[in-house]
């Protein structure tokens, strides 16, 4: 379990997102931060509210973005985000119901391996349809 870094080969050639994966990848780091025992100014309840509000206005943007773009493979890729919001939110429902029987570490490492494969493969997939000549979608698209 080790913290996650951005990188500058996780960029999809988008500012905007790129900044979301950034922020992606500190609330994940908080979680870590939890898990380790540090000091963290949210609660697990609140990472995992954030994390799971922030991932859905960000597959909302980059959507939004493959749309325009025309990216071909639009229908597999949201059926990829269907799935981890369904995730997300199943273990929002189990850790409402019984907080004590909910371990950070196993969400942790799911989300921080699932979060680097999913911008590493499938995010990248579609940047020559958001980047036209070398020139990314304004940022406001997103």
């Amino acid at each position: 379990m080790a913290l996650i870094e951005w990188k500058d080969r996780m960029s999809v050639g988008v500012e905007a997102l790129d900044q979301d994966h950034r922020r992606l990848i500190d609330l994940l780091n908080q979680m870590h931060a939890l898990v380790r025992g540090e000091a963290c100014d949210s609660t697990p309840i609140d990472i995992v509210r954030d994390l799971i509000r922030y991932t859905e206005y960000h597959f909302e943007c980059e959507e939004r973005l493959m749309r325009l773009g025309r990216y071909p493979a639009y229908e597999e890729h949201v059926s990829i985000h269907r799935d981890i919001r369904r995730r997300m939110i199943s273990f929002e429902q189990k850790f409402l119901e019984d907080p004590a029987e909910v371990h950070l570490l196993p969400l942790y490492d799911f989300l921080a391996d699932w979060l680097m494969r999913h911008i590493l493969r499938e995010d990248q997939k579609y940047r020559p349809y958001l980047t036209r000549d070398g020139e990314a979608m304004p940022n406001d698209a997103a």
